[in-house]
């Protein structure tokens, strides 16, 4: 818990700082069909920083995700903290990613994802290490 809680204090200072200085953006994604999202913040030209959080409770307990990622032109890097599971350990997924993207006007642009390589440190995944596991749609709109 002390892991996540530093990684929530230092996200939160970086975006805070970056909100001041950049850009910002909402995001959309959809990693296996799902709908996600969260803010994106254009730090300089070519190099932006994507946060997100999503969470469920229910009747025996919450589950939730933390994401951010760095990227710089098309390239970028990923860290996703996890429990994705009532009663899970708390997990952690690394990743190098691909991404292109397309303005369709000044507001939005659309974009694919390329998961190229991730590690998932969740007990008993199997494997723990991936080689092109997704292709993600997602989109960008200018706040």
């Amino acid at each position: 818990m002390k892991k996540l809680f530093s990684f929530l204090v230092v996200f939160s200072i970086f975006a805070s700082i970056s909100m001041a200085y950049a850009g910002t953006s909402l995001f959309g994604y959809t990693p296996g069909g799902v709908l996600g999202g969260g803010l994106r913040f254009d730090l300089k030209p070519g190099v932006v920083l994507d946060l997100s959080a999503s969470g469920g409770t229910g009747s025996s307990g919450s589950t939730y995700n933390l994401y951010a990622d760095v990227f710089i032109g098309n390239w970028g890097v990923g860290l996703l903290a996890k429990k994705a599971a009532v009663g899970a350990d708390l997990a952690y997924e690394i990743s190098l990613q691909y991404a292109v993207e397309q303005a369709i006007n000044e507001r939005i642009s659309v974009g694919v994802l390329l998961l190229l390589v991730n590690y998932d440190t969740t007990a008993g995944a199997d494997p723990n290490l991936t080689f092109l596991s997704t292709i993600s749609p997602y989109f960008v709109l200018a706040l």
